[in-house]
């Protein structure tokens, strides 16, 4: 969870690391406290806190040049996932993501240093796949869900929200006692202004091809919501929304029907990709009335 900043403040080149480069637990922590020492500059901890929530990122969607990214990657801060520049760039067509340059569809996670320093700075253990293993289609479901999260939150600043993102692992309800996984949410987003508050979950169905998934969406988030442990967890007096993002429509008309048949407590409120990524964010299609709803004012 961070209060999401472009100005967070303090207290070789990217590519796979082979295995002469692999680091010791000791190797490590002594170059993390090295790091410390010395100093991290402040928009290497801003880049540091996004992909503790985010996982993945893009050059573009960490806002900083190539060139700084790199610096960051040697002392392995951060890894730069070991796709050629012009397979990510291809893929980012596919998936109509927007780049200026194709350098700037390069992508990077938390590197073995940077999960070191980042893991006693939040409350939650940092988001840390293992993206150097996974292959592109399954890592681009994380880099547009934070493309979804990013734009979100761009659109809430221009009418005076602040934001709260909840990744994935911070997000995650778990009973306290069993440890058992109740829900597993996309991401969280709080919106707060004034003494405002909005809440939603974001949930992103990649490809999929078929209305089963929303079914089981909505019975997990009713279960969720039966549970009442997100109220502790999430730290929140309503429930979230949800927010179903999809490339295909009939994920839509998969969550239509399921509300139609099954009563919910929960709202969904769901809109295309396409839509997003034209910045179409004001209005959203709810599911319980088939109607466009407004999320933020």
């Amino acid at each position: 969870m961070i209060k999401f900043s472009r100005e967070t403040k303090n207290f070789p080149t990217g590519r796979r690391p082979d295995i002469q480069e692999l680091l010791t637990p000791a190797q490590i922590k002594a170059e993390a406290s090295r790091l410390l020492a010395i100093g991290i500059p402040n928009d290497a901890w801003r880049v540091l806190d996004w992909l503790s929530v985010g996982g993945v990122m893009s050059v573009a969607q960490l806002e900083l040049k190539a060139r700084s990214l790199r610096q960051y990657a040697k002392p392995r801060l951060l890894d730069r996932l070991p796709y050629p520049i012009q397979v990510t760039a291809d893929e980012f067509g596919r998936n109509q993501l927007p780049f200026a340059d194709p350098k700037e569809t390069q992508l990077y996670t938390l590197g073995p240093v940077g999960l070191e320093v980042i893991r006693d700075r939040h409350p939650y253990p940092p988001l840390s796949g293992n993206y150097l293993s996974y292959t592109l289609p399954r890592v681009m479901h994380d880099v547009i869900l934070n493309e979804i999260v990013l734009r979100l939150i761009i659109y809430a600043e221009t009418l005076g929200w602040e934001t709260t993102w909840r990744g994935t692992n911070s997000a995650r309800l778990v009973h306290p006692e069993s440890k058992q996984e109740i829900l597993e949410p996309d991401a969280l987003l709080v919106f707060t202004r004034a003494e405002q508050v909005r809440a939603f979950c974001i949930e992103f169905h990649h490809n999929e091809d078929k209305q089963t998934r929303a079914e089981i969406k909505v019975k997990n988030y009713q279960a969720a919501y039966e549970s009442g442990l997100w109220q502790a967890q999430w730290e929140l007096d309503t429930f979230p929304a949800v927010l179903p993002v999809f490339t295909e429509k009939i994920v839509g008309t998969g969550y239509l029907n399921t509300l139609r048949e099954r009563r919910s407590d929960v709202p969904y409120l769901g809109k295309l990709l396409a839509g997003v990524l034209q910045n179409n964010l004001a209005e959203w299609a709810n599911f319980a009335t088939n109607e466009k709803s407004t999320i933020l004012e």
